[in-house]
């Protein structure tokens, strides 16, 4: 109310500019996301799940820098991944978050789906460090096609899925030595043969450098602005997206050759979003709001009651198994409204392990605000 909507989006647009000591305490507590990736792979997944799951509920109910954490978590769903699939998932998944989803969550989606493509905990979910040359594994280049880029009606073919899966042949993870759990590029393993994807011919006798033509020509392609605006305007601002709302969006990423900030400004000053329908809350999303309106008071490293509501309430972060993320659409969670009561109700009666809830405060400040 004070700054008016346009500055407020700026301001949170540029979140490195605010200040917010909640979140830097909260990183101060974290111990393994200080690791470097070869020393994290020694430590135990239990206490990564714990520090990632916790970590995040905290960032999200208490920092200033809102719309930076919405997008973190639209990204966590965007480049989905399931931390059961592996036993060391949980541990590549804090260098994940680390490193590839909150440094590029608002910045330029060509940088955030390179460092996803490096990422060791995306090439464990999608098995590409079973591709190589003499048995291409397709299953992280189809995912990279339909989930990341073009969408499933993008225009590729069965054709393109494996000549991409060809160009990814040899990124992968190293499992011993100095480099142990990072990305390397094994060229004993690449198919340095020629290959076309989309159209495009992709010349023999190369090895990285065609995966950064690749990710070029999916990340400026048409088919991924149209993708992602869909997906962008569906979380903001309706479960049907207006279709003139989505070709701006679009419009706004291709000018600005693939920025992010650009399209959220679209959307945020949009009539549509003025004038959007109410949309059910996700899960997460709902916590987060109910907490934070109750400037609940969460003692850090008692998140596991958290943890265990997500669970009841149907979306414990990092859990959805297949590679698309938890649905965005109030239907899938509609039918499932019970435990978001009861949370409620746990939340009145003070009932939330390691969290006080000022009710005294909240109804003396409801009382002054009705009596005014």
């Amino acid at each position: 109310q004070r700054l008016g909507l346009a500055t407020y989006l700026e301001e949170q647009l540029n979140p490195e500019s605010l200040d917010d000591l909640a979140n830097d305490l909260i990183a101060r507590h974290q111990t393994l996301y200080q690791m470097d990736a070869s020393v994290l792979v020694e430590q135990e997944p239990a206490d990564a799940t714990i520090e990632l799951i916790g970590s995040t509920f905290m960032r999200a109910i208490y920092s200033k820098r809102q719309l930076y954490e919405a997008m973190v978590e639209f990204w966590s769903d965007h480049f989905n991944i399931y931390l059961r699939k592996e036993q060391v998932m949980p541990l590549a998944k804090i260098v994940d978050d680390r490193d590839v989803i909150r440094p590029y969550a608002l910045t330029n989606f060509r940088d955030l789906l390179g460092a996803s493509a490096k990422s060791p905990a995306m090439l464990l979910y999608l098995d590409n460090i079973s591709n190589e040359k003499s048995h291409p594994n397709e299953n992280y280049a189809r995912e990279l096609l339909e989930l990341h880029t073009l969408g499933v009606d993008g225009g590729y073919s069965q054709q393109d899925v494996q000549a991409v899966a060809r160009i990814l042949t040899g990124w992968t993870v190293a499992k011993r030595g100095r480099l142990r759990g990072q990305f390397i590029f094994d060229e004993d393993r690449h198919d340095f043969g020629e290959k076309r994807v989309l159209g495009q011919t992709f010349p023999a006798g190369r090895g990285e450098a065609e995966v950064a033509e690749l990710l070029d020509l999916l990340a400026n392609h048409p088919a991924t602005a149209n993708f992602l605006a869909t997906k962008l305007v569906r979380r903001f601002v309706a479960d049907e997206p207006p279709a003139d709302l989505i070709s701006q969006v679009a419009e706004a990423y291709l000018q600005s050759g693939g920025e992010i900030k650009p399209m959220l400004r679209t959307i945020f000053l949009s009539d549509e979003f003025a004038t959007a329908p109410v949309k059910l809350k996700r899960p997460h999303t709902y916590m987060v709001s109910v907490l934070r309106a109750l400037q609940v008071d969460f003692r850090l490293g008692r998140g596991r009651a958290l943890a265990d509501w997500m669970q009841l309430l149907g979306q414990p972060l990092f859990h959805w198994p297949p590679p698309d993320g938890y649905p965005d659409v109030s239907g899938a969670w509609a039918a499932n409204l019970l435990p978001r009561w009861n949370f409620a109700l746990a939340l009145l009666h003070n009932e939330l392990p390691g969290a006080t809830v000022p009710l005294d405060e909240a109804l003396a400040h409801a009382v002054v605000y009705v009596a005014g």
